[in-house]
C-alpha cells in the first residue's frame, strides 16, 4: 500500500523516488490500462473528439475483457495496482466489475477514473469488498446548468447522489474538475462540494482540447488574467480552511513538473500495445494547447506485449530512447513560462521520434494527467 500511494503523493519521498527511478528502472508495479472505448457522455473537453481516435474504427475492439486482464497479469507478474482510465467510461464495459473482482482475488488493487453517472450503491459496495482503494470522478461544475453543458448527457442531481455514495464509503474519493473560461469561477464552490460529499482530494485540470477553440463550440481554455489568478488563490485558501487537498499544483500558465510515467508505469491499450502515455493511444492527431496537431502515432507505440513480450519492450531500445528524451528535456520543478513560450518550444523542437514529448502538455500542467 505504501509503495503504490507514494506515486500519488507530493511529498519529499516522491521527489527522492523520481530520482531513483531515473537511475534504475524496475518492472512496473502499476499500469494504466485502457478499459473501454465506449462512453455514455459526449463532453467538449475530451480527447475522444480527435477525428483519428480508435473509437471510430469499426474493426477495433471496444472493451478490455477479463481474459485480456489475465493475459496481462501473466506478462507483468510484478503488478500491484491496475489504474483503469482511457477515452471511454469504465462502467460501460459489461465485464468491468468481474474484472475488478478477479484482480481482487489475486490480492491486487484498483484505481478507477469515471464520470460517475453509472454508479450506484450496489456497485460501490462491491468495490469496497474488492480492493478498489481510490476513485476519481469527473465533475466540471457545481451548478446544474454548468455541469450539464460540459458533461453532455449527464444529470447534476444524479452525480451529486453518486458522489455522496462514494464519499461515505471506505474508498478514497477525488473530484476531478476540468476548468474552462466559463466554469473557472466555480472552483471555490467545487472545494465546498468536496467537503459536502466527503471527497478528500480535488484536482483542477486544464483540458487538452476544447471545442470552443477547435470546432466552434461554447467553451474555451481559461484566460491568463487577474480575475482568474485571484480565483486560483481563493480556491487554494479554501482548500486549506476546509481540509481538502489540492492535488494538481497547476498555474494558469505552464508550470513544469516531473512525470515518472515511462519510468514506473506503462500505458496499455485494449490490444496489449504499449504506449508512452494515454494521449498517444492510436492517434494520428491530438491537441496542443487548444489546437489540433498531427502526430506520428506509430512513433509512440512500442509494440504489442503479446507478440514481443512485455519485458522486451519495457527494457528495449525504444523505451530507453524515450526515457533519455524525458531526462534530457527536464527543467527545474515549478518553473513557470507563458503559453506562448510553450507553443514556441514545441514549434522549435527538432524533428525526431519524440517531438511531442519534448514539449509535453502534462509535464507543463496544461493537460489532464
Amino acid at each position: 500500500m505504501f509503495l503504490k500511494k507514494l506515486a500519488e503523493s507530493n511529498s519529499i519521498l516522491e521527489h527522492i523516488a523520481e530520482d531513483v527511478v531515473r537511475w534504475r528502472v524496475w518492472m512496473p508495479r502499476m499500469i494504466d490500462l485502457e478499459i473501454s472505448r465506449i462512453c455514455n457522455l459526449k463532453c467538449p473537453g475530451c480527447v475522444r473528439n480527435a477525428p483519428s481516435s480508435l473509437i471510430y474504427r469499426e474493426d477495433e475492439p471496444k472493451y478490455c475483457t477479463l481474459n485480456r486482464v489475465r493475459d496481462i497479469m501473466e506478462e507483468i507478474p510484478s503488478l500491484m495496482t491496475f489504474n483503469f482510465m482511457g477515452d471511454g467510461e469504465p462502467l460501460c464495459n459489461p465485464e468491468f466489475n468481474d474484472i475488478i473482482e478477479y484482480i481482487s482475488s489475486k490480492k491486487l488493487n484498483t484505481i478507477v477514473t469515471t464520470n460517475g453517472t453509472l454508479l450506484n450503491k450496489e456497485t460501490v459496495d462491491k468495490w469496497e469488498r474488492n480492493r478498489v482503494y481510490r476513485v476519481h470522478i469527473s465533475v466540471d461544475g457545481t451548478k446544474k446548468e454548468t455541469y450539464e453543458n460540459i458533461r453532455v448527457g449527464a444529470e447534476f442531481g444524479k452525480i451529486k447522489e453518486n458522489l455522496k455514495i462514494v464519499g461515505s464509503s471506505d474508498i478514497a474519493l477525488c473530484i476531478n474538475m476540468l476548468i474552462f473560461e466559463n466554469n473557472i469561477d466555480e472552483m471555490p464552490a467545487m472545494v465546498g462540494l468536496c467537503k459536502e460529499v466527503g471527497a478528500k482530494d480535488v484536482t483542477f485540470l486544464m483540458p487538452i482540447c476544447t471545442l470552443g477553440s477547435d470546432l466552434g463550440g461554447e467553451v474555451e481554455r481559461p484566460k491568463v488574467n487577474l480575475k482568474n489568478y485571484e480565483i486560483f488563490q481563493a480556491t487554494k485558501r479554501l482548500c486549506r480552511e476546509l481540509g481538502v487537498r489540492w492535488i494538481f499544483p497547476i498555474d494558469l500558465n505552464p508550470m513544469f513538473r516531473r512525470l515518472s510515467f515511462p519510468f514506473i508505469r506503462p500505458e496499455v491499450s485494449l490490444e496489449g500495445d504499449i504506449y508512452s502515455c494515454c494521449y498517444m493511444i492510436g492517434r494520428g492527431k491530438t491537441w496542443f494547447d487548444g489546437k489540433l496537431v498531427d502526430i506520428a502515432s506509430e512513433d509512440y507505440n512500442f509494440g504489442n506485449m503479446f507478440k514481443k513480450g512485455f519485458k522486451n519492450i519495457w527494457y528495449g531500445p525504444d523505451m530507453r530512447e524515450l526515457r533519455e528524451t524525458i531526462k534530457r528535456t527536464e527543467r527545474k520543478r515549478g518553473l513557470v513560462i507563458t503559453r506562448d513560450e510553450l507553443t514556441g518550444m514545441r514549434d522549435n523542437v527538432p524533428e525526431g521520434r519524440f517531438k511531442y514529448c519534448e514539449a509535453c502538455l502534462p509535464r507543463w500542467g496544461m493537460a489532464c494527467s
